[in-house]
């Protein structure tokens, strides 16, 4: 999988897209009527069998592994809008694969040779060997659901596409010559997964940490940093309902029975952008432990950083606080504050205090951070206006002055600085 927060992207089961001009290009497509009449043409699917080589040579081409008919005339379309040769062969042990540059793996191939394996007294977490080293997209069908994900993270796939919901994807793939054997040591090497997550918690409710979050991703939206924005508050009003109402993608709903690694770049592209800025909310009650690590792993392939409104629930810090590498600690001013249930035993080193308002007279930002053991804090002082700001349906554009640093300093803190 190519490294980037802008990269070619999928989109699993349940993901939702604007319908494009090419959606409505595929639907006017029409079926291949007989191939065994005249030889295949460009943009149209041929079997290994016959002999028929994409322009090129096979090492170059895109090949089709199926042997479903439904999908089999789903690729065809595809293959027709994108104008792109598709050469069908109907096992993953063809030697024709062996130089292919993009294999399109039918789930009824791909699900097939894992129960075949698994009858055979293969491991269950054995992956299948794969003659070829370019990219592999597992084609699936409304339906199959987790399936797919699990046969994808055994053959070691790099995207799956959901057809005919994610044709038009596809087209783009095959138009844009996605064909360059990907370097799948640097792809699966876990050290170039270099994006930040920074957790915020706030000590009691209302203190503004979901003020501090929208304010912090618009900042790093100005500066241009790949920032996705997570709402994992069960106990918050909802970024969703805030900042993305009825803007179509991916939610916490889609992806709470997903199974294994969820691909950073098919989250990327997913996930709503309200204003600018990428989004997953909708609702994390209930989320399984497993996802919210497969998110925190994706969002580090996909994004320079992730910020995480975890709010004060409990169970929730818990959770998170090990996912994060930082976190960030919202306290009133008046002084009255104890670090949320979960926080203990954080490192100091990483661990923000930001203090919301005017502490009164008599007390400093620097001793309320210290009360919760934080060697690094930042007065916001205006951090309840951005608050009223954003509950009156102001833009993130909106919240905070242009002479206002505090949302510059935190963003610095979560990439591994300190508060300027």
């Amino acid at each position: 999988m190519a490294q980037g927060s802008e990269r070619q992207r999928s989109e699993p089961d349940g993901f939702e897209r604007h319908r494009s001009a090419r959606h409505r290009f595929i639907d006017a497509v029409p079926m291949p009527v007989d191939r065994s009449t005249s030889p295949p043409s460009t943009g149209s699917c041929s079997t290994a069998s016959s002999g028929w080589v994409p322009r090129g040579s096979a090492a170059a081409g895109v090949f089709a592994v199926t042997d479903s008919d439904l999908l089999q005339a789903e690729i065809e379309r595809v293959a027709s809008a994108a104008r792109c040769p598709v050469t069908l062969v109907r096992s993953v042990l063809d030697p024709a694969l062996g130089g292919a540059s993009v294999v399109l793996l039918g789930s009824d191939v791909a699900l097939a040779t894992l129960a075949v394996a698994g009858s055979t007294g293969g491991t269950v977490g054995d992956r299948p060997t794969k003659p070829w080293r370019g990219t592999t997209i597992i084609v699936g069908l409304a339906g199959e659901g987790t399936a797919l994900w699990d046969a994808a993270g055994r053959w070691g796939a790099d995207r799956v596409a959901v057809v005919p919901e994610a044709a038009a994807w596809l087209v783009d793939v095959l138009d844009d010559g996605l064909g360059t054997p990907p370097d799948r040591d640097r792809d699966r090497d876990a050290t170039e997964r270099t994006g930040a997550v920074v957790g915020v918690v706030g000590a009691c409710g209302g203190v503004g940490a979901t003020s501090v979050c929208v304010a912090v991703a618009e900042a790093a939206r100005r500066a241009r940093i790949g920032c996705l924005l997570v709402d994992a508050d069960p106990l918050g009003h909802g970024l969703d309902v805030i900042l993305a109402a009825g803007e179509p993608g991916v939610r916490w709903t889609e992806l709470s029975e997903a199974a294994g690694r969820i691909p950073g770049d098919q989250l990327s592209e997913a996930v709503p952008r309200p204003h600018g800025i990428p989004l997953l909310g909708g609702g994390v009650t209930g989320v399984p432990v497993r996802v919210l690590g497969a998110v925190a792993a994706a969002a580090r392939e996909a994004f320079s950083l992730a910020v995480v409104d975890i709010g004060r629930d409990r169970h929730s810090v818990q959770e998170w606080s090990g996912l994060v590498d930082r976190m960030v600690v919202v306290l009133p001013g008046h002084g009255q504050a104890r670090l949320p249930v979960g926080c203990e035993g954080l490192d100091p080193e990483g661990l923000l205090a930001v203090v919301a308002g005017s502490p009164p007279d008599g007390l400093d930002a620097e001793a309320i951070a210290a009360t919760v053991g934080a060697l690094h804090y930042l007065p916001w002082r205006a951090l309840p206006s951005v608050g009223r700001r954003l509950g009156a349906g102001l833009a993130p554009t909106d919240l905070s002055g242009r002479r206002c640093s505090a949302p510059d300093a935190i963003l610095h803190f979560a990439q591994g600085g300190t508060p300027r």
